[in-house]
């Protein structure tokens, strides 16, 4: 029973599981407890953390009201890991509604043990598929475990394969505001057009060499924006969404001590000068680099097991559109006319009434022969 119990339990906080839930948030200051107050003791693994009244634990017989089912604290916590698929770290809130719900599937499922659903054929049919499932979640996860801590060497060949890969930038950056940041209200059209033009001849002073950091001071005067302008110095790692898709496209094409156009971005008239790449060193990359080859382990690994997998489906049953030219169009015997239209309406009788009120002219008959 605890194993069907336990499924039951999977399929009704999966969906639950498998939502990354935020982890608490880390305070430089964590509240302290009152005066008089001290933290909890640690709670030992053979204590009980949920008892529920009213269930029968298995192999016990007697009245309901007279048993009690108990969950210890390593019982409670290895069945929560064996369905936390995602490896998230969960508040205690979030426990104890899992304890909660844990203890509704108990009683549902005991009832529906008594009512004899186990002998439903679709019960059997489902846990068939819930297995299937599971099986595969688990495999997935065993993936991740396997391949969650490549070797020093692993690490330190991709780390000199993919050298381009993990470079940082160092950019200096001048940005001129398309909205006087001290009053954004005032003058719009006419601030974003003056920025603009001054953006524009910014670029050129710089390209010819002048020093950014005047001309962020510069801008920032010309506009008559009173605060500190900001630095223009930038290290930022070269990756694929650093910048925006236009910039960064411009800023991979600059050799050092080029200057890309005017970058129309959020923050404003952007001009990038390019002062020098940088290899990034391997302890700094070294976290990406396990995520990239423990992905891509993984990846092989799914690739392997289902790559040898082919299906053919029947189209009659699942394809709603089969594949052929449509029907043609066949239009209805008595499809409704436009007024004041006669295409396709049958002649009237002669003298007989017609839209207007007029009669319809008679037919003029052949002229007969002399």
């Amino acid at each position: 029973m605890f194993r069907i119990l336990l499924m039951a339990f999977v399929l009704s906080v999966a969906p639950l599981l498998a939502q990354p839930l935020r982890p608490a948030p880390q305070m430089q200051n964590p509240p302290q407890p009152p005066v008089g107050m001290h933290p909890p003791a640690e709670v030992a693994p053979d204590a009980p953390v949920v008892t529920i009244h009213g269930l029968c634990p298995e192999g016990q017989s007697g009245k309901p009201e007279s048993c009690a089912m108990v969950l210890t604290r390593q019982q409670f916590e290895t069945m929560i890991a064996s369905v936390n698929i995602s490896g998230q770290t969960y508040t205690k809130p979030a426990l104890r509604s899992m304890a909660a719900t844990y203890v509704t599937v108990l009683a549902l499922a005991d009832a529906g043990e008594k009512a004899g659903v186990e002998k439903d054929p679709r019960f059997q049919e489902f846990m068939k598929v819930a297995r299937t499932r599971a099986l595969a979640d688990a495999y997935r996860r065993y993936l991740e475990e396997k391949y969650a801590k490549p070797s020093d060497e692993e690490i330190e060949a991709y780390y000199k394969q993919n050298s381009g890969k993990f470079q940082q930038v160092k950019i200096d950056r001048i940005i001129i505001p398309r909205v006087n940041p001290k009053r954004p209200q005032e003058d719009r059209n006419e601030f974003a057009k003056k920025a603009r033009q001054l953006a524009l001849d910014i670029r050129e002073r710089a390209a010819n060499g002048e020093d950014m950091d005047d001309l962020q001071k510069e801008a920032y005067k010309t506009l008559g924006i009173d605060s500190q302008p900001p630095p223009t110095e930038v290290v930022t790692p070269n990756r694929r969404g650093a910048f925006l898709p236009a910039t960064e496209h411009d800023l991979n094409a600059l050799k050092p001590g080029q200057v890309t156009k005017v970058e129309y971005e959020p923050s404003g008239f952007n001009i990038y000068k390019l002062r020098g790449r940088m290899a990034l060193p391997l302890e700094q990359a070294k976290g990406e680099i396990v995520r990239d080859i423990s992905q891509k382990n993984i990846d092989a690994a799914l690739k392997a097991a289902t790559g040898g997998v082919h299906t053919d489906f029947n189209e009659q049953f699942f394809n709603p559109y089969p594949a052929g030219p449509p029907p043609a169009y066949r239009a209805p015997d008595h499809y409704p006319m436009p007024k004041n239209s006669s295409v396709g309406r049958p002649a009237a009788p002669a003298g007989a009434p017609v839209e207007g009120g007029n009669p319809a002219p008679a037919a003029q008959k052949p002229a007969s022969p002399k």
